[in-house]
C-alpha cells in the first residue's frame, strides 16, 4: 500500500472524526439551550451555528476534494482546532451553571493536535485555548456580573490550567516520539534503498550487475512481445585481459575495468543498460534500436577503446563484441546465448571486431 495514500486516508478519517465531535457538541449545546441554560436569543444562536458549520464544512470539503483527486490532503488540524476552540469559547460566554461541563469540549479538541503539531505547537494552542477562555470570562463579568463568582471561577480556572499544563507535557512527549519515529523511518528507508542499490550494482565498476540485467531483460522482453519494440544485446569482452592481471597485477586490472566501464556508460543513452556480466565481460542492452543502428553505436565504442590508453601504465586495449537482436517469443537466456556465441566468433576471427547477426547471417565489422 502506498504510504502517501495511507496518509491521505488518515487525514480524511481524522477530519471526519472531528466532524462527528463537532456535531455531537452542537447537539449538546442546542439541548442546553432548550433547557434554558444558554442565554442567547434564537437569531444569534442560528448565526453562531451557521458560521461555525460553514467554516468547518469548508475545510472538510477541501480535504475530501483533494483526496478524491488523488492529491495530497493539506493538514487542517490546526485550523480545525482553532475554529472549534473559538466556537466553544463563545458558547461558554452564553452559558451559566453548566459552563464547567461544556468546558470538557476543550479536552476533546486538544488531543487531535497529537497527530500533527510539533511540541511548540502544543504550547501555542494551549496558550490560545486558555486565552480564549479568559476572554470569555472577562466578557461575561463585564456583561453579567451577577452570574459570575470569582472564587468558583478561580478554582475552575486553576483546575483547567493544570489540565492544560498536563496536556502540554504529554503533547510534547507525543511530538518527540513522533519525530523520532519519522526520523527512524527515514533512516530505514535510506538503508533499504542503499541495500537495494547494492544488490543490483557491481561493486568494482558501479555498473548494474548480472542479476539486475536478467530482471530488466525479462521486462524488456515482455514489452517487445506486447508492443513490438526492438532491442539489441551486445556481449563485450576485453581482449587478452588475463595478461594484464598476470603482468601488472589485479590493481591495474581493476583500473582498466573501471575506465572501460566509464566509457561504456558515457557512450549509451539513459534508456539503455550497461551491465558487468562477470570478470571482463560486459553486456549492453540497447532499447528501441534495430541491429543496423545498434552496430554503429557499438562500432564507435570499439574504435574509442582502440584509441584509448588505460590506467597509469597507458595500456592499449581492444574489445570483441557479439551482437544480436531479440527475436519474438524467445527467452532472454536464448538471446544472451546467441550474443555469446557471436562473441566467440569474434574471438576466433582475430579479436578487435564486432560480429552482429542480421537475420540469419553473421556479419563482421572489423576495425
Amino acid at each position: 500500500m502506498d504510504v502517501s495514500s495511507e496518509s491521505q486516508r488518515d487525514t480524511v478519517r481524522r477530519t471526519l472524526l472531528a466532524s462527528c465531535g463537532a456535531l455531537l457538541y452542537s447537539a449538546v449545546f442546542l439541548f442546553c439551550y432548550w433547557l434554558g441554560y444558554v442565554l442567547i436569543d434564537a437569531a444569534n444562536l442560528v448565526i453562531l451555528l451557521i458560521t461555525f458549520w460553514a467554516g468547518h464544512l469548508a475545510t472538510l470539503g477541501l480535504v475530501l476534494a483533494r483526496n478524491k483527486q488523488q492529491l495530497k490532503s493539506p493538514s487542517m488540524t490546526l485550523p480545525h482546532m482553532i475554529w472549534a476552540i473559538i466556537f466553544v469559547s463563545i458558547s461558554l460566554y452564553h452559558t451559566v451553571e453548566i459552563r464547567p461541563a461544556l468546558m470538557m469540549a476543550y479536552l476533546t479538541i486538544l488531543p487531535f493536535g497529537a497527530f500533527r503539531l510539533h511540541w511548540r505547537g502544543f504550547f501555542g494552542i494551549t496558550l490560545f485555548t486558555f486565552s480564549c477562555y479568559a476572554i470569555a470570562l472577562f466578557l461575561l463579568q463585564q456583561s453579567r456580573p451577577g452570574q459570575w463568582s470569582p472564587e468558583v471561577e478561580m478554582i475552575i480556572g486553576l483546575t483547567f490550567l493544570l489540565a492544560m499544563l498536563g496536556y502540554c507535557t504529554l503533547g510534547r512527549e507525543f511530538s518527540m516520539l513522533r519525530e523520532r519515529l519519522i526520523s527512524s523511518n527515514q533512516q530505514l528507508s535510506l538503508a533499504l534503498s542503499k541495500i537495494e542499490e547494492l544488490a543490483i550494482t557491481d561493486e568494482l565498476t558501479g555498473l548494474h550487475n548480472r542479476r539486475h540485467l536478467m530482471n530488466v531483460l525479462d521486462k524488456q522482453r515482455a514489452i517487445a512481445n506486447r508492443e513490438g519494440t526492438p532491442f539489441v544485446l551486445a556481449f563485450i569482452d576485453l581482449d587478452n585481459f588475463k595478461l594484464i592481471n598476470d603482468k601488472f597485477g589485479h590493481g591495474i586490472g581493476d583500473k582498466v575495468l573501471k575506465q572501460f566501464s566509464e566509457l561504456l556508460q558515457e557512450s549509451v543513452r539513459e534508456v539503455d543498460l550497461v551491465a558487468r556480466y562477470g570478470g571482463e565481460e560486459f553486456v549492453l542492452l540497447l532499447n528501441g534500436l534495430k541491429i543496423e543502428t545498434a552496430a554503429i553505436v557499438v562500432e564507435r565504442i570499439r574504435d574509442s577503446v582502440e584509441k584509448m590508453k588505460f590506467s597509469d601504465q597507458r595500456l592499449a586495449m581492444t574489445i570483441s563484441v557479439g551482437m544480436t537482436e531479440y527475436i519474438s517469443l524467445e527467452t532472454a537466456e536464448e538471446t544472451l546465448d546467441r550474443a555469446d556465441k557471436l562473441l566467440y566468433v569474434a574471438k576466433q576471427e582475430g579479436r578487435n571486431r564486432v560480429v552482429c547477426q542480421v537475420l540469419d547471417t553473421s556479419v563482421d565489422i572489423v576495425g
